[in-house]
C-alpha cells in the first residue's frame, strides 16, 4: 500500500523513451515512478510517484525524492508534483516535511 502519492504533470506530452533514459541515470530504487500516458484517456501526459508503506529508509526516500523533483521540474520537462492526499505542491524545499510525516 502507497503511503505518499504524488502526480506530475507538465505543459507539453512527455517523450517517454527520453524520459526512461534520464530516469534511468538517476538511480531511484525507494519510489515507484510509472507513466501516465494521455492515450489512457487523460488531459496530458504524466508522471505517478508512489512511496510504499514497506520503504526500508527514510533518509533514502528523502534523498530519491528530492532527485527526482529537483531533476523533472527543470528543463525540458517543467513539471509540477502534487501530492495526492492534501493536493500540497512538492518542491525540493519541502520534502523532507511530506516525509516526515510518514
Amino acid at each position: 500500500m502507497a503511503l505518499i502519492n504524488i502526480l506530475a504533470k507538465g505543459p507539453r506530452n512527455i517523450n517517454w523513451d527520453v524520459f526512461l533514459n534520464d530516469y534511468r541515470g538517476l538511480n531511484i530504487h525507494s519510489l515507484e515512478v510509472f507513466p501516465i500516458p494521455k492515450e489512457l484517456g487523460f488531459d496530458g501526459d504524466s508522471i505517478g510517484i508512489s512511496v510504499h508503506r514497506g520503504y526500508v529508509d527514510r533518509n533514502i526516500v528523502i534523498s530519491e525524492l528530492g532527485q527526482l523533483i529537483a531533476f523533472f521540474i527543470s528543463n525540458p520537462y517543467n513539471l509540477k508534483f502534487i501530492e495526492l492526499f492534501d493536493g500540497i505542491e512538492v518542491r525540493p524545499e519541502n520534502v523532507v516535511m511530506l516525509i516526515n510525516r510518514l
